[in-house]
């Protein structure tokens, strides 16, 4: 890395010009200036800065009019790395992403939620070492996802990492980072994981509910030719329990203390659930009929051999008639939930993910059936409604996207690579 005696400025007007380069692309002096209104000597001060902390680099650029080719800048999405950890119900997914949202390695540790959270975050933290180090769990050199040949000095180096994003099955509280009202992370209450991983990194740390880092990463792969992210998008989380991710104008809805899209916990519409109790305490909350835990106590305690939610969807897939019969009830009502959501929110786009997801049709066409029956024309008319194909990969981009756009939007997460 390229460091100067002085360290630079690194102040809003950094952020503009990385702003710029990231949204719009390698730009000339010139291109710069017109857009910032910034004058000469401010640009190349800009530029200077940026290249002190490798976060930009120059390249040839073609002439508009045929000539010598121009020097242009370009954000260098190579230049670090975003440790992403997803942390599920009984399995971690860890991941080395660069600065553009992209998965350069990726592994799973055999060990979540439901987990003790010493024994679990010891395995993520020696597995993510192992990624950060570029070796495997046995000190082996581990280059997947690196790029260049494999015997360059580049393919030896350590990775520079500049945040660590972690995502967890329940709610955290935006003041403080803690985990919060965690029934599926019922040992977890009151841990403090941002203040964990940025202890042990020396770097900021981000963390995110699960469902929310999925939502970012769909705003962002679905957003039209042109756009940075779509604006308005629901995101369901249908796994042991429901939740969802909330992009509202291009932003996530945290709410006022992280409770926003606890849409589980809504009570369920007419008479199917009304007094099932849920594992919160209250009775009839949707969560406690269409929730991945209540269906495979529905169909443990009808002698079926459902232990997880992969056996609840293998049995949906042999035409179980049971299952297929809690599934389509499952959709309905998480249906009407989400009808209700769309009038008050008005998306474009609702995704559902999580494990009931990987059943199909079987759940998404009662999703369907129940938001267009019940959402307001206006709202439901041009809405978009599909499933999540890749859930493990969108909850990995998902972090990465959380770190970046509040990362490089901070003159203070700049100002911290140049200390690096």
């Amino acid at each position: 890395m390229n460091k100067s005696a002085k360290q630079p400025e690194l102040g809003d007007g950094a952020v503009t010009l990385l702003t710029q380069l990231r949204i719009h692309g390698p730009m000339t002096r010139s291109e710069i200036g017109a857009a910032t209104g910034w004058a000469r000597p401010t640009v190349n001060r800009r530029i200077e800065e940026l290249e002190s902390i490798d976060i930009v680099r120059p390249l040839s650029m073609p002439s508009p009019t045929g000539g010598r080719p121009a020097q242009g800048f370009t954000f260098d999405a190579s230049c670090a790395v975003v440790l992403a950890i997803d942390i599920a119900t009984t399995a971690t997914t860890i991941a080395l992403c660069d600065l553009d949202g992209a998965p350069t390695a990726i592994r799973t540790v055999e060990a979540g939620a439901e987990d003790e959270p010493g024994r679990t975050l010891d395995l993520i933290g020696a597995a993510a070492d192992a990624l950060l180090n570029g070796t495997d769990d046995d000190g082996k050199r581990d280059t997947a996802g690196a790029t260049g040949p494999a015997d360059t000095d580049a393919s030896r180096r350590q990775y520079r990492l500049c945040a660590v994003s972690v995502a967890v099955t329940t709610r955290v509280e935006t003041v403080t980072g803690n985990i919060i009202q965690a029934p599926v992370m019922r040992h977890w209450e009151n841990h403090n994981l941002r203040d964990h991983f940025s202890e042990r990194y020396h770097v900021p740390a981000f963390v995110e509910n699960d469902a929310n880092a999925r939502a970012l990463c769909k705003a962002h792969q679905m957003a039209a030719d042109g756009e940075r992210m779509v604006a308005d998008l629901l995101y369901i989380h249908a796994g042991m329990g429901l939740g969802a991710g909330i992009i509202s104008n291009g932003e996530i809805m945290h709410g006022a203390f992280g409770g926003a899209g606890d849409i589980g916990h809504i009570h369920v519409f007419g008479g199917i659930g009304a007094e099932s109790p849920c594992r919160c305490g209250n009775l009839g909350c949707v969560e406690a009929t269409a929730g991945g835990w209540a269906v495979l106590q529905t169909l443990q305690d009808a002698g079926r051999p459902a232990h997880t939610l992969t056996d609840v969807v293998d049995l949906a897939a042999h035409g179980d008639v049971e299952t297929v019969r809690l599934v389509r009830q499952a959709g309905r009502l998480i249906g009407d939930v989400v009808s209700a959501c769309v009038n008050m929110l008005n998306p474009s786009c609702i995704v559902v993910g999580g494990e009931l997801s990987h059943c199909g049709e079987l759940l998404m066409s009662g999703v369907r059936e129940r938001v267009w029956a019940r959402a307001q024309p206006l709202a439901a008319a041009p809405l978009r409604i599909e499933s999540c194909d890749d859930e493990a990969r969108t909850g990995i981009v998902g972090l990465a996207y959380a770190a970046i756009d509040q990362g490089l939007t901070s003159a203070d997460f700049l100002r911290g690579f140049a200390r690096d």
